[in-house]
């Protein structure tokens, strides 16, 4: 044999695998001295080559060998000490099987010359004769394929596990081909998984199925293992149950897949097949016998052996924790198994001092995400000291419960006493897994180890001598019965009560709360004679009898499977309590006597009772049936049970009477009389719909549940107006909100599913969506847990804007550990942590363990101010309502550049406007810029079509202009705004003006090019989303969206996406003309800071959008619809206000760490010095009005305050914008601190500053607010002094009693007057029937400007004395709202003698304040209406939005302002 090349090789992945152009091994051994690779011939038996693993990385030695390929036969033999005294017993003459094989040549037999020492002599003798010949060889296997994705696995709920042994299931089947029976081939023919499926079964449990070695004293007594429970490679499957190999398994497999059954495989890693210190040398003894095994450490020649098998191997110790997680891998890998059954479980979690649920295997399995998803069982006990931990296995695990199969076999045998653990049982056995849930309790009542089922009823002691053991072996802890007869009886009476007796066992089993398990030939009356532990009865004793199943107990077991998935309530996955589940359901079980009473504690104690009746109720979820009955009697007397009340359209069905022929189980069998409950027997009766005609419909949900997902959703249960009347909230109207969220209340269970899934989706989820803190403080984390084994990371991951990636340590302080209840009543654990500070900014946390994020944002602590101090004049105006020589017919943008440059060159720090929101295009007489389609994007009627001069033009786009151009000065001649035709002209031009500009495009100015690709780009989904509203909008010729077809109406659909498709061209002209009018904004702000408004511009965002809108279309579900926002009752409105605005949705608004809201703030602060957000409340609550109802019947729905609040000062200080809070109305409680704390400013108007009836002196303002004595909602100062107003409300048939406003007014008039007076501000007398002088006019803005506030503001229609109103609230097409233009152009609107004194008023005021009276306070809460506000006496116009409303009502103690 020519010379290998050997290399050093790799010490990963341990084993031996095929590398290039040889193999990798891999091989640990921390205490050996020499490790050889030994190769052998095809056939296995002669040895050709040892090659010793030179290289050593700490305990691994390893080489990479050329030449050798899959295929090829090896071993191992280890050097070192043979010191059995000191834990080691290296001996190079034993053959050693690869830990890391997945595939062997033959079985393992068990030989003399496998023992490390020689037989007969004791075991510290030293054997010299070579185990070649006799042991298995590895084959080189290719390396182990790619992890699979996690399983599909039903529920637990939903889950019948059948345990089996590969061989003995098929091995005497005849239809089962002779060759393949007795294997995994023979578990995957038709006729065995057809016998599965027949009977309903859902799951397998396979016993252990990796290669093992028979024990050493079965040889002798001439018996075998048949149930592999001594293992020795735990990747190999065992060769006698696959022939085929890994190809075998995986057919097997995938072929229970097919079926709709799972696969669960028992694998044994508490001990070995090497057994005790008098065991053969196989493998790890080997290897490194003090590492893979845990020694007596008094006696380190002999094993601790908690297992009962000789060994245990020590899987506290990383290289044997890494062996078992590689195992598991292993059958998930190659075979796509679903889970694992882990025989003698406490053995997995033991460490020196005992067991831990936190030892390294469980922890390991539980954070790797390929085991992690698999169905974890634990057989959980052990023989070692503190062996059983029954519920002590982490979370996710299911166990086997011996404490149900004792305490049915107890009740069913007759033991006295024993009604209260049967009902303990039945309920879920919350004793034993109250941590868990029922579905992690394994049922069972026979199982491999101990009697069959039949042999249960047939055998009063066990029958075990054919194990050779003289009997000794097996439990005597049997609880078995034999009916009068041990063993085998022809008696028709005795076998009739026997099969009785099996099947009401069965009928337990599949009626109790949590998942069962059939052991193999329960269901077709499998006897092994008596034998409880035939695990070395590979023969007919163990195989299953195919030539005479019980095919009468085989139906009757798949009836009840049938029944127990009929009948959901006896499956739930939710302990069973005596209790409510939740506040608004009945007890989901009660205990009662046949006579229908209550069990009482005396009841329980009576050591005689045979009887259980069980009432089990559902969870209002309107899954039939409703409830059932389940009735268990174990003596030899029948009774009557009475049967519970029921509602009149409601009837009691007999489902299941086991004393009856099982054909009829599961049929409903009308009852109206009470049952006969049969001797020995179980009854189940289900309440469900009478027959009637028609669709019954599901059960409306619980006024409760609708009272708990009202308070999870933030629904105020009640409001008190302005008045102090009371109100609560409606059952109706809360119903209507909830739908409006987006929540599904259609049924009962439809309700407490929503309430389940808000729960937990933001009470349960791990880390909350989203979550806020203030710049240099700690963070402030509430981490959800998983019952109380889970423990948070040792770090979360945070991640900022950059890219940027910091772990984070975190403590997991049991003190700050807490178990709360949830919105669904149900209790969870919450840890609460503290995070570092971090810097303003947003970032993402993580928990990588449970893929689980949250968005953080951190923000400065208040909204950002200029350095220097407040106190300045303001002017603010309606743009539209502006005139210019040259514009077109409405104030436009270019307008706002020199109304900027006139109010910077006045002394005025910044110019308000209102806002400029998009309208809608398809109707022009939807005018209102507090009823916009879209708040993030501007309307171009606002463009100026003539300041185009840089762009590219067209002789169209020339002709259409030059067309224009007499009818934009006839336009702008009019008094009033002809929105239609403005419309129709501007876009004309605009459309001409894109096709020249897209003409142009490639071959344009780079500069113009690359600034609108970076608008488009910075648009983002909010802009393209826009864009395609409006080409849908104008081929739906204006119709509403919710009335679009093919799911346009959806904005994500993929409708939509290929409607855009289609429409690039008309897509990008809306983003044109958007990219426009971003730029002329963007001038008139940088012409009003070079002409001194050092503020800038102050833009207005309305409190809303409309339903029908390209806002609420974009946003979907980040709006609510059939409600709107509106208003309570109030003197001026006695059904409260409706503003037809549909509310943002509060469960959507952390989307993204509310991505949402801050792209609103930021597109209103694009070139902006100021922001005003209209109706500021909105941050904290707003009131929402179910459609068609009045406003009355609202109610108010809490928003996350804090969370907006600290989004809104981010954007502010990015944006370097002052933020102004519309605040007028009732202020909630401690929400005007704090808008304080945060920097946002207050509004001040002065005819809303009161004291009772008097004006609140300016000097009691406080200095963090803006100050005004009009706005747009109100009369203009001039007209308010001539009661202009009240003549056209009169005229209107707002107002009733002329004479009576007209007494209020002139009051009103004198107390100001008598202020200024008093102020030293106004000296000349003034008449209070003469118009408005201008020394009035003049001191009224002085009386403003003199007031603490940052800002004091003139209103431009004051400037120019305007008489009328620009909007008249509580009116629509009675009157020209929002279209009424000033007379004075704005090249002059400062120069007039009136303007002149309000500004020069103004910056008097503002350079000193004045003393002012100061009267007492008033008390924080007011019901009484004001004396007289000058506002009209009905609602604003059902369209108008809350821009500058009057106040609003409030609910529960508030402070009105």
């Amino acid at each position: 044999m020519s010379k290998r090349t050997i290399t050093a090789g790799s010490p990963e992945p341990l084993g031996i695998w095929p590398v290039g152009k040889g193999v990798n091994a891999a091989v640990f051994s921390a205490h050996a001295t020499r490790i050889e690779l030994c190769l052998f011939d095809p056939a296995g038996t002669r040895e050709l080559e040892r090659i010793a693993l030179s290289e050593r990385s700490g305990h691994v030695w390893h080489a990479h060998i050329e030449g050798i390929g899959p295929g090829a036969r090896y071993g191992l033999r280890a050097y070192g000490p043979y010191e059995p005294q000191a834990g080691h017993r290296f001996n190079p003459y034993k053959l050693l099987v690869d830990p890391y094989a997945v595939a062997l040549d033959r079985r393992f037999v068990l030989h003399p010359a496998m023992f490390g020492f020689r037989p007969g002599e004791w075991d510290l003798s030293f054997s010299d004769t070579d185990s070649a010949p006799v042991m298995p060889k590895a084959i080189v296997s290719p390396p182990e394929v790619a992890p699979l994705r996690p399983p599909d696995l039903r529920p637990w709920s939903d889950t019948v596990v059948y345990e089996l042994n590969v061989r003995g299931f098929s091995k005497l089947n005849p239809a089962v081909p002779e060759a393949r029976r007795g294997t995994l081939a023979g578990l995957a023919h038709e006729a065995s998984i057809g016998h599965l499926t027949r009977l309903g079964i859902t799951a397998v449990e396979l016993m252990p199925v990796a290669a093992f070695i028979d024990e050493r004293h079965l040889g002798p007594l001439g018996l075998t293992n048949a149930w592999g429970y001594n293992p020795v490679s735990l990747s190999v499957p065992e060769p006698k149950l696959a022939p085929g190999g890994w190809a075998e398994v995986k057919a097997a497999i995938d072929a229970l897949h097919g079926a709709g059954i799972e696969v669960i495989v028992d694998i044994v890693l508490n001990h070995t097949g090497e057994g005790d210190e008098r065991g053969p040398t196989l493998s790890f003894r080997g290897l490194d016998n003090a590492s893979y095994y845990r020694l007596n450490p008094d006696a380190p020649s002999r094993y601790i052996d908690d297992a009962g098998c000789g060994n245990c191997l020590a899987l506290d110790r990383d290289p044997v924790v890494r062996l078992a997680m590689d195992a598991m891998r292993t059958w998930r890998r190659r075979a796509g198994v679903d889970g694992f059954r882990f025989d003698l479980a406490t053995a997995l979690g033991r460490r020196p001092a005992g067991f831990d649920p936190a030892a390294p295997l469980l922890q390991a399995i539980g954070q790797d995400p390929e085991l992690r998803s698999l169905r974890l069982i634990a057989e959980p006990w052990d023989i070692g000291p503190g062996g059983y931990q029954t519920g002590a296995f982490p979370a996710g695990w299911a166990e086997w419960n011996d404490r149900y199969r004792d305490g049915v076999r107890r009740f069913w045998r007759g033991d006295s006493s024993m009604t209260g653990e049967l009902a303990t049982r039945l309920a879920g056995s919350s004793d034993l897994l109250g941590t868990k849930s029922p579905g992690r309790s394994i049922n069972f009542i026979a199982a491999h180890d101990g009697f069959t089922l039949a042999d249960l009823v047939a055998h009063a002691s066990k029958h075990n001598r054919a194990n050779g053991e003289d009997n000794r072996d097996g439990t005597d802890a049997n609880h078995s019965w034999n009916h009068g007869v041990e063993g085998i009886s022809t008696d028709p009476a005795i076998l009739a009560a026997r099969r009785r007796d099996q099947i009401n066992l069965l009928a337990t089993l599949l009626l109790s709360r949590g998942t069962p398990m059939l052991a193999m030939g329960m269901e077709t009356g499998h006897s092994q004679n008596g034998n409880n532990n035939a695990y070395a009865q590979d023969n007919p004793t163990g195989w299953l009898d195919w030539s005479n199943p019980d095919d009468g107990l085989v139906t009757a077991t798949a009836r009840l499977i049938g029944l127990r998935k009929q009948l959901a309530l006896t499956r739930d996955d939710r302990f069973l309590t005596g209790a409510p589940r939740a506040l608004d359901e009945p007890p989901d079980a009660l205990w009662l006597r046949p006579d229908g009473a209550a069990m009482t504690e005396a009841d329980w104690q009576r050591p005689d009772n045979d009887v259980v009746v069980l009432a089990l109720t559902g969870d209002g979820s309107g899954r039939e049936p409703e409830r059932v009955l389940l009735a268990l009697n174990r003596g030899t007397a029948d009774h009557r049970l009475a049967l519970p009340a029921i509602e009149p359209d409601r009837a009691w069905s007999l489902m299941l009477d086991t004393a009856a022929a099982p054909e009829g189980w599961g049929e409903d069998q009308p009852v109206t009389d009470g049952a006969t409950l049969a001797p020995r027997s179980i009854l189940v009766l289900a309440e469900t719909p009478a027959l009637a005609a028609g669709r019954r419909a599901p059960p409306a949900a619980r006024p409760a549940t609708i009272d708990r997902l009202a308070t999870a959703v933030g629904i105020a249960p009640e409001w008190w107006d302005v008045g102090g009347t009371h109100h609560t909230v409606t059952q109706e109207t809360k119903r209507a909100i909830l739908t409006g969220m987006g929540l599904d209340i259609s049924s009962r269970g439809a309700a407490r599913d929503t309430l389940d899934h808000l729960t937990a989706s933001h009470q349960r989820r791990r880390l909350p969506q989203a979550m806020h803190a203030t710049e240099g403080e700690a963070l402030a984390l509430t981490m959800a847990l998983d019952g109380m084994i889970d423990r948070p990371p040792d770090a979360l991951v945070l991640r900022d804007e950059n890219g940027g990636r910091l772990s984070i340590a975190i403590g997991g302080d049991a003190a700050n550990r807490r178990t709360v209840s949830g919105w669904d009543g149900r209790m969870h654990d919450t840890l609460a942590l503290t995070l570092p500070p971090l810097a303003a900014g947003r970032y993402q946390l993580t928990d990588e363990d449970h893929d689980c994020s949250a968005h953080v944002t951190v923000a400065p602590r208040r909204c950002w101010q200029p350095d220097t101090a407040l106190h300045h004049v303001g002017i603010a105006a309606q743009l539209y309502a502006l005139r210019s020589a040259n514009d077109q017919g409405i104030g436009d943008l270019t307008t706002l550049a020199l109304a900027a440059e006139m109010a910077g060159q006045s002394g005025a720090a910044t110019l308000g406007i209102n806002p400029l929101h998009a309208l809608f295009p398809a109707d022009r007489t939807r005018v209102s810029p507090y009823h916009p389609s879209d708040r993030r994007f501007i309307d171009p009627m606002y463009l100026d079509v003539t300041a185009l001069d840089d762009l590219p033009s067209s002789p169209l786009a020339d002709a259409l202009l030059a067309a224009a151009r007499p009818e934009f000065a006839a336009l702008r001649a009019r008094r009033m705004i002809d929105y239609p035709r403005l419309s129709a002209l501007k876009t004309s031009i605009l459309n001409a003006r894109f096709e020249a500009f897209r003409t142009a495009f490639y071959g344009g100015k780079d500069g113009l090019r690359q600034d609108f690709l970076g608008f488009v780009e910075d648009g983002g989904v909010s802009l393209d989303r826009f864009a395609t509203f409006r080409v849908i909008e104008a081929e739906h010729a204006g119709r509403p969206w919710q009335s679009w077809p093919d799911g346009l109406d959806q904005a994500g659909s993929r409708a939509v996406r290929d409607f855009a498709g289609r429409h690039q061209q008309a897509l990008a002209r809306e983003m044109f003309i958007q990219w426009l009018a971003d730029r002329q904004l963007r001038q008139a702000a940088e012409a009003g800071r070079a002409a001194g408004l050092n503020l800038g511009l102050y833009r207005d965002l309305a409190v809303g959008c409309a339903a029908d809108g390209a806002e609420a279309w974009s946003e979907g579900t980040g709006y609510c619809h059939g409600v709107s926002v509106g208003a309570p009752p109030d003197p001026f409105s006695a059904d409260g206000q409706i503003w037809n605005l549909p509310p943002a949705n509060p469960l959507t608004m952390a989307r993204g760490g509310y991505a949402t809201f801050r792209t609103l703030l930021a597109a209103n602060m694009r070139h902006a010095g100021l922001m005003r957000i209209d109706h500021v409340m909105g941050l904290t609550r707003l009131f929402w009005v179910p459609d068609g109802a009045k406003g009355s019947d609202g109610a108010y729905v809490a928003y996350p305050r804090d969370a907006l609040l600290a989004e809104l000062r981010l954007e502010s200080r990015r944006h370097r914008t002052l933020i102004v809070g519309e605040d007028l109305g009732t202020v909630p409680d401690g929400f005007r601190e704090a808008l304080d704390a945060s920097g946002v400013l207050s509004y001040k108007v002065l005819w809303f500053e009161r004291d009772g009836d008097r004006l609140r002196p300016p000097g009691r303002y406080p200095a963090a607010s803006v100050a005004c004595v009009s706005t747009h909602d109100l009369p203009t100062l001039a007209g308010w002094w001539t009661g202009s107003d009240i003549t056209e409300q009169v005229l209107l048939g707002l107002i009733t009693d002329e004479e009576a406003a007209r007494r209020r007014r002139a009051s009103d008039k004198a107390a100001i007057l008598a202020d200024c007076r008093a102020a030293g501000i106004l000296d000349t007398p003034q008449s209070l029937d003469a118009p408005l002088s201008i020394e009035t006019a003049a001191a009224l803005h002085r009386f403003i400007a003199a007031s603490p506030s940052a800002i004091a503001f003139v209103q431009a229609d004051d400037l120019a004395g305007e008489t009328e109103a620009v909007n008249l609230p509580g009116t629509d097409t009675e009157r020209p709202n929002w279209q009424r233009r000033l007379d004075t152009g704005i090249e002059t609107l400062a120069q007039g003698p009136l303007a002149a004194a309000l500004l020069a008023a103004s910056a008097t005021g503002r350079s000193r304040t004045i003393p002012l009276p100061t009267p007492p306070e008033t008390a924080k809460e007011r019901h009484e209406p004001p004396a007289t506000v000058p506002v009209p006496d009905e609602p604003r116009r059902a369209d108008a939005g809350a821009g500058g409303h009057q106040p609003d009502a409030g609910a529960g103690p508030a402070v009105a302002r």
